[in-house]
């Protein structure tokens, strides 16, 4: 069954969710754009179905700065190569599945020195089952920020992204960064840290470490893992 509703086109089956094919076929016909004008236009159709791709921002971030630049419209090999790997991405587009709220929400975070993502997920029918990806680029200031707090950017932006999903609800936030649970539980965080503290305060969530991720020891988190000056 194929249906319309605010957020597109979508073909629903057994609680289940995937881009229907007139949106599928439209992606492969695209041609490559040759200006602004029309590379806005593919982005622009992209950007719709973000939650079906992973890491969105990273693989779409070439053409976005394309987009941006002030001199002649300059295709280059980066360019191309994120066109069409936008394209695979959404016509191979995973099959997602509408939440369930008898089930614990699972978040998990996925940050580069280009952007942060997230993928959101619940334990249905024993198999760990995708609701909705989430990625946004970094600023020059962010991409200088320390490893913790890149990490902690990236949970705030997520779980902000997500928040009709998460708030009031119980939720395990997967990290592969240890110094993460001290953070949070930090007495003098400095301001900007203190202040997404406070935001996550508002959330009942369990920090959980990837599997296969060293924890790190006693040691390495006494001292202070992120430096007001990253």
């Amino acid at each position: 069954m194929a249906f319309t509703t605010g957020q597109g086109l979508w073909q629903f089956k057994q609680k289940e969710l995937k881009l229907i094919q007139e949106i599928i076929k439209a992606v492969v016909d695209w041609p490559r754009p040759e200006t602004i004008h029309d590379l806005r236009n593919f982005l622009g159709l992209c950007t719709y179905y973000r939650r079906f791709v992973k890491n969105f921002s990273a693989i779409a971030r070439p053409l976005h700065k394309l987009t941006e630049a002030k001199s002649n419209f300059n295709w280059t090999e980066e360019c191309e190569k994120s066109f069409n790997s936008l394209k695979k991405a959404l016509t191979s587009s995973p099959i997602l599945t509408y939440p369930r709220i008898d089930k614990d929400f699972i978040l998990d975070m996925d940050d580069s020195n280009e952007g942060i993502g997230a993928v959101l997920s619940q334990n249905i029918g024993n198999k760990e089952r995708v609701i909705a990806y989430f990625s946004k680029s970094l600023g020059k200031p962010e991409r200088n920020y320390c490893v913790t707090r890149k990490e902690l950017l990236a949970i705030v932006k997520s779980i902000e992204h997500f928040h009709h999903y998460l708030y009031g609800q119980k939720f395990f936030l997967r990290t592969e960064h240890a110094s993460l649970r001290w953070l949070l539980n930090f007495k003098e965080p400095e301001s900007q840290i203190a202040r997404w503290i406070q935001r996550l305060q508002e959330y009942d969530f369990e920090i959980q470490h990837r599997k296969g991720t060293p924890h790190g020891n006693a040691d390495a988190l006494s001292r202070r893992p992120c430096k007001e000056s990253c």
